[in-house]
């Protein structure tokens, strides 16, 4: 009886530490393993103890604290391990990619230090809320050339050593619009073409990594046009994280419901603030404005009799403004990369 009842209290102080372990990241989960084997046998020599008989009080201090090291070490290894992440999320939000077998991969910790069973299907948002993709598991993320693991939501990511890699993606889209999968690195021109090995972000004042909108998105091998904010998943589908309405550029776009003579007098501001701002150089406005002035010229050569723009006529000068607008962004990203480049820039 007395036997049975020690092993019944070890098991149940044994089970104490492990709430707060499935808390910790990879990066405190050795030091949890040595904590859980010593707090194990501590609890463990204290119940063997108190059960046993007054003659038998040290013995059963032994034998329970032999058998709470034992269990508090398997379940400080149990399966919330970094033996079985295939990383974790840090306070940030960025991911820290782990080595790990991929047959022994069986989930993550998220950035509270929570463990999470499976592969990070989703996204955080800007408040730090978790955001679930609809996207299978299959196409959730893909591995590197070291063999790591990462979402394909990451724009960039943490190696297991350490290093920050930037502008991360399962693939891109060639100019024949044909997805190519595999690690890639760099961004998209404003006219859909890829650019391998330019990082499309910066670091905030934090040391964030925040990674900018892109200049449009493939939708069944097609370049859409427009500002948008979002990811590719491992097979090429885009998946969009703006919460605000959408920026696409064709008919259904909040662009193109607004008149010509909006988004004209709209770009002229915008050029204006960009120059007196200096995200703009004076020369990239005067440009800028050059191609605006040549832009309404257009329009009124393609005016009817009754001094409209017909749906043809329409389409062709928002397909010129839309080039401007993302011509205008380029310009002022280049310019922000080339004030914030130093020597912390794409470095962790």
């Amino acid at each position: 009886m007395r036997i049975s009842t020690l092993a019944a209290g070890v098991c149940a102080a044994a089970l104490i530490p492990t709430a707060a372990f499935a808390q910790q990241t990879c990066e405190q989960r050795q030091n949890n393993r040595v904590a859980s084997t010593a707090a194990g046998a501590g609890i463990g020599a204290l119940a063997g103890s108190a059960v046993a008989g007054r003659g038998d009080r040290t013995e059963g201090a032994v034998i329970g604290g032999i058998a709470g090291a034992l269990l508090g070490n398997q379940l400080g290894k149990g399966k919330s391990d970094c033996t079985r992440a295939y990383g974790y999320y840090d306070d940030n939000g960025a991911w820290h990619a782990n080595a790990v077998a991929r047959e022994s991969a069986a989930g993550y910790f998220d950035r509270n230090g929570a463990w999470v069973d499976g592969a990070p299907r989703g996204h955080y948002d800007r408040d730090g809320r978790w955001v679930q993709a609809s996207t299978d598991a299959s196409a959730a993320g893909y591995y590197d050339t070291r063999g790591l693991w990462v979402p394909a939501s990451a724009s960039g990511y943490y190696t297991n050593d350490g290093r920050w890699v930037a502008a991360a993606a399962p693939g891109y889209y060639d100019r024949s619009g044909r997805w190519v999968a595999g690690p890639s690195t760099g961004r998209y021109s404003a006219d859909g073409q890829w650019i391998a090995g330019q990082a499309s972000g910066r670091r905030d004042a934090n040391g964030v990594w925040v990674a900018d909108p892109q200049p449009g998105y493939y939708e069944n091998g097609r370049w859409i046009r427009g500002e948008a904010v979002g990811y590719y998943d491992a097979r090429g589908r885009w998946v969009s994280t703006d919460t605000r309405q959408s920026q696409r550029a064709d008919y259904q776009s909040s662009d193109r419901r607004r008149s010509v003579d909006e988004r004209q007098a709209d770009l002229a501001q915008r050029i204006d603030r960009s120059m007196d701002n200096g995200r703009l150089s004076r020369r990239e406005g005067q440009q800028a404005m050059r191609r605006l002035n040549d832009i309404e010229r257009e329009e009124r050569s393609l005016l009817n009799r009754r001094g409209l723009l017909g749906p043809s006529a329409q389409a062709t000068i928002h397909a010129r403004l839309d080039t401007l607008s993302a011509s205008i962004r380029e310009d002022v990203r280049d310019r922000s990369d080339a004030d914030d480049r130093g020597p912390r820039y794409g470095s962790r």
